[in-house]
C-alpha cells in the first residue's frame, strides 16, 4: 500500500493482535467482506446470510455482474466501515445478540476467516477497493426450488407452495402467513437467473475456496449444487469443507447419487432440518415420507460414516413439546451422537413463535426440554454442555415474552384451518398436547 493513514483493523494486523484480542477490541469488524459471497434467493449479495434482504443489498447478480459488485461503491464502502471497525445497518442482528452477551456470527466469522482475509485487508485501499481479495467461502441460494411446503414457510421461500398459496386465496380471499410475501398468480421461481453464467466467471476461483455452504428451497435438487459437487471432483479437490442445509428428503438427482458422491470428499458436514418425527413430521414439512428419512439416514451412516451428520430443528409451536422426543428416539436408534442437535429458533410468522404459547404450555415445554437434558447428562459422560445452552437460550428466548394476548394464536387458528382444509389434514389430531391452544381459541 502507498504511504497513506492505515485504518484501525490494518493498524491490529500489523501490531499482531491475537483472535480473542480482536474480537473483544473490536465492536463492528467483520473479514466477511474480504472473503464471502453470499447471494439469496432473489439474487442480491448481501453481507451473510442474516442480513435482510433489499435494505442489506450490495448490489444484485441479476443486474450487476460478479466484478461490478465485488469492488463496487457498496461492497467498497462497507469495506471501509470494517476496517475502521465503525457500525453498519446491515450488520444489526449481531450487534443486537452481542448487547445481551450472546455469542454473534461476527464473533463466529472473526474466528474462522480473519487468518483467511488478514493479507487481503493489509493490501486494500483507502476507498475499499480490494484487487487481490477472493471469495473463498460460498453461501449462492441458487433458488427457491423445493420439494416440501413446510408449514411455515411460503411460496416466496419455495417453489412448491404456490398451488397451496393460490388455492387458499381463491377459497378465502387471502392468506398470512410471512410479511411482505406477493399476491401473484403465477408461480415465483427466482435466485440466480443465468447460473451458468455466474459459475463460469467464478471457476478461477474454485481452487481457492475453503468452503461451500449449500441452502435452499432445497439445495439436494438443484442443478448447481451438483455442477459444483462435479467440478471439485475434476479438480480433486477433496479438502474442501462443504456445509449443508437440508430436509434430507432426497439423496438423487437425475442419474447422480449425492452419498456415492460425497464418499469422495473428507469434510462433508450435513445439517438435517428435521422438526419431529412420523406424522408430525409429515404435516409439519408437507411432503415428507417419514420412512424416506430414516432409510437415507440409516443409509448415510452405513455408506458414508465420514459425513459428520446432525440434527437442525426449526423450533416452535407445533413442535416444542415433543423435539426431546425425536432427538431421545433418533440418539437411542444410534442414528446420531447425542450432542449433534443444535436448535434454530423460529421467530417468524409470529403465530408460530414460541413466545405466543400459553404460560401453561411453556411451564410444559421448559420441564421437558430441563428434563431431557438431564437424561441426555446421564446417558453419556462426554456429553458436553452446548447442547445444554441452546436448551437454555430457547426456554429464555420462549419466557422472554408473552405474546399469547395478541392475535398471535387466533391467526395460528385461522391458517391451521385454511390449510388444514386444503391438504385434508387435521391438525388437532396429529398434535393432541396443544389441545389448550386448539380448545381455546375455537379450532
Amino acid at each position: 500500500m502507498s504511504d497513506i493513514k492505515k485504518s484501525i483493523i490494518q493498524q491490529k494486523i500489523e501490531e499482531g493482535v491475537n483472535i480473542e484480542q480482536l474480537k473483544n477490541d473490536t465492536s463492528c469488524y467483520c473479514p466477511l467482506p474480504w472473503v464471502h459471497l453470499h447471494i439469496s434467493a432473489i439474487g442480491d449479495v448481501l453481507p451473510c446470510c442474516i442480513s435482510e434482504w433489499g435494505e442489506a443489498s450490495l448490489g444484485n447478480i441479476n443486474n450487476n455482474s460478479f466484478d461490478e459488485i465485488w469492488n463496487g461503491e457498496q461492497m467498497r464502502q462497507f469495506r471501509v466501515k470494517m476496517m475502521n471497525d465503525k457500525p453498519d445497518a446491515r450488520c444489526k442482528v449481531c450487534y443486537e445478540k452481542e448487547k445481551t452477551g450472546n455469542w454473534s456470527l461476527r464473533y463466529a466469522e472473526i474466528k474462522k476467516h480473519h487468518h483467511d482475509a488478514k493479507s487481503y485487508i493489509l493490501n486494500t485501499e483507502e476507498d475499499g477497493t480490494s484487487l487481490d481479495s477472493k471469495p473463498i467461502y460460498w453461501d449462492i441460494r441458487f433458488s427457491n426450488i423445493c420439494n416440501m411446503r413446510c408449514r411455515m414457510c411460503g411460496h416466496f421461500s419455495s417453489s412448491r407452495w404456490f398451488a397451496d398459496a393460490k388455492a387458499i386465496r381463491e377459497q378465502y380471499g387471502n392468506y398470512n402467513y410471512s410479511v411482505g410475501e406477493p399476491h401473484t398468480n403465477q408461480a415465483i421461481i427466482h435466485g440466480v437467473k443465468d447460473s451458468t453464467a455466474l459459475l463460469n466467471r467464478l471457476d478461477e476461483y474454485i481452487p481457492y475456496v475453503k468452503e461451500f455452504y449449500f441452502a435452499g428451497g432445497e439445495p439436494l435438487i438443484m442443478e448447481e449444487h451438483y455442477r459444483i459437487l462435479k467440478r471439485l471432483d475434476e479438480l480433486e479437490l477433496y479438502n474442501v469443507y462443504i456445509r449443508y442445509n437440508t430436509n434430507f428428503m432426497q439423496m438423487h438427482y437425475k442419474d447422480l447419487d449425492v452419498i456415492e458422491m460425497w464418499k469422495k470428499f473428507k469434510n462433508v458436514h450435513v445439517a438435517a432440518s428435521i422438526d419431529a418425527s412420523g406424522a408430525r413430521a409429515e404435516l409439519i414439512r408437507k411432503d415428507t415420507v417419514w420412512a424416506t428419512i430414516e432409510r437415507n439416514v440409516e443409509r448415510l451412516a452405513k455408506d458414508a460414516p465420514n459425513v459428520h451428520f446432525e440434527v437442525s430443528p426449526t423450533l416452535q409451536i407445533l413442535n416444542i413439546l415433543t423435539i426431546s422426543d425425536l432427538h431421545r428416539e433418533w440418539v437411542e436408534k444410534g442414528y446420531m451422537k447425542p450432542e449433534l442437535m443444535f436448535f434454530n429458533i423460529l421467530v417468524n410468522p409470529p403465530y408460530y413463535n414460541l413466545k405466543a404459547l400459553p404460560m401453561e404450555l411453556k411451564e410444559q415445554a421448559k420441564e421437558k426440554l430441563e428434563q431431557h437434558v438431564e437424561w441426555i447428562e446421564n446417558r453419556t459422560s462426554m456429553f458436553p454442555g452446548k447442547f445444554k445452552d441452546t436448551v437454555n437460550n430457547t426456554i429464555n428466548f420462549m419466557m422472554s415474552e408473552d405474546l399469547s394476548a395478541t392475535d398471535a394464536l387466533p391467526n395460528l387458528i385461522d391458517q391451521t384451518k385454511k390449510l388444514d382444509t386444503i391438504r385434508e389434514e387435521h391438525t388437532p389430531t396429529i398434535f393432541p398436547e396443544l389441545d389448550l391452544i386448539w380448545k381455546n381459541y375455537g379450532y
